[in-house]
């Protein structure tokens, strides 16, 4: 279920939308109705920052998954996958490309 960005965002939205009303009622003393809208406001900028966050992490994530897949396939004889798991930073032996770390 979280593995979609859309439901881990929707999820942070709301609870975030959740936890702040009651910030907004209990600590700020603010009438419900104006509550709900400054805790909708608030958890709205939190998801935002959130997605945010996620989104300039992805591409790094899938292009190490990438580069693994690949190496996994590129290192099994006649297309078979290793018995052992080939962790992302173990480095290539015919790699000429330098490291991002």
């Amino acid at each position: 279920m979280f593995r979609y960005r859309r439901v881990r965002v929707l999820t942070v939205l709301l609870g975030g939308w959740v936890a702040l009303t009651a910030v907004e009622r209990w600590a700020e003393q603010a009438p419900w109705p104006d509550a709900v809208l400054g805790g909708l406001l608030w958890a709205c900028v939190v998801a935002g920052v959130w997605w945010f966050a996620e989104w300039t992490q992805s591409p790094l994530r899938t292009a190490r998954e990438y580069a693994a897949a690949r190496r996994t396939k590129d290192e099994a004889p006649h297309g078979r996958v290793p018995d052992a798991p080939v962790t992302p930073d173990a480095p290539r032996p015919d790699s000429s490309t330098p490291s991002r770390r």
